[in-house]
């Protein structure tokens, strides 16, 4: 990670983010060029020292349906990470606009429990620009660490920045064969109401969320689910079966459409776990996911 940190006094608002955000619309030079696997990023990162909040952890596992056992769930490290994220990518030497960009993964490697209480210093940079098909990947990678300088966890959140590349003319990847899909493990409900709550305590108040005239605006039906709030819900499947040290890995799909009920299947795999979350009629992912054990 780069010596050059800034440290940041407190976590930005989540308004200003949005500002920031939509700030990117507009035609400034320097934010539109075409990206390259060669573009330079910032070689920065940016810091905040946090003390988990016991009442935030409370919230945040009362709008994803975790019991509260004191420890925090694995996906509010990305909760955390979230404003850190949002620094480095909106800011005026990120070469390309956050608007439009889509999550398309994510990797939390956990390696102890976290308590609520604790005190925490996050470290975020990015890096790793690269092609896809559909546009230029990049890494946004956090580093957590306690009082004495341990490391605690690390999160990765994959970005995809869509434009054209030269894998662009690539055929799409053939779709996995339709099986028939048994009764699901689980169903999980969401509405418009409930995400509201999410991004009031996981601090996205991205317009996609927040209205369905929001998600219209950006070609979506209605409003949707923040990916981050299925990829935490889901893990109410695996409660008390998930190890202090582990490693979450979550490749996001097509998103959810609200109000919506999510069918969830889970299967064990080599060290771990495996959970999808399909839309309930036609099959199709909306998370796909490993809980595997360090």
């Amino acid at each position: 990670m780069s010596e050059d940190v800034t440290i940041l006094s407190g976590p930005p608002s989540s308004l200003g983010i949005i500002a920031r955000g939509l700030r990117g619309i507009l035609p400034v030079v320097g934010k539109h060029g075409k990206l390259t696997p060669e573009t330079a990023l910032p070689t920065r990162s940016v810091g905040l020292d946090v003390v988990v909040d016991a009442d935030r952890v409370t919230e945040y596992c009362d709008v994803v349906g975790l019991s509260n056992s004191g420890d925090v769930p694995i996906m509010y490290l990305y909760v955390l990470s979230f404003p850190l994220i949002m620094q480095l990518f909106l800011s005026d030497d990120f070469p390309a606009a956050a608007v439009g960009s889509v999550h398309v993964e994510n990797t939390i490697t956990r390696r102890r429990a976290v308590h609520t209480g604790e005190k925490l210093s996050l470290r975020t940079s990015c890096g790793n620009l690269r092609e896809h098909r559909k546009g230029m990947l990049v890494d946004f990678v956090t580093e957590f660490t306690d009082e004495n300088g341990a490391s605690v966890a690390s999160e990765v959140s994959t970005m995809l920045i869509q434009q054209r590349t030269s894998l662009s003319g690539e055929p799409a990847p053939e779709p996995p064969k339709q099986v028939k899909l048994g009764a699901p493990d689980a169903f999980l409900s969401v509405d418009g109401g409930l995400i509201r709550r999410y991004a009031s305590v996981g601090g996205d108040r991205n317009p996609i969320h927040m209205s369905p005239l929001g998600g219209k605006a950006f070609g979506f039906p209605s409003s949707i689910a923040h990916g981050a709030w299925t990829a935490a819900a889901i893990l109410r499947l695996l409660e008390g079966r998930i190890p202090d040290a582990v490693t979450y890995h979550v490749r996001f799909g097509k998103p959810v459409v609200l109000p919506a009920k999510i069918a969830l299947y889970s299967a064990p795999i080599d060290g771990g776990y495996e959970i999808v979350a399909r839309d309930r009629k036609k099959g199709y992912p909306h998370v796909t996911a490993t809980v595997v054990a360090l």
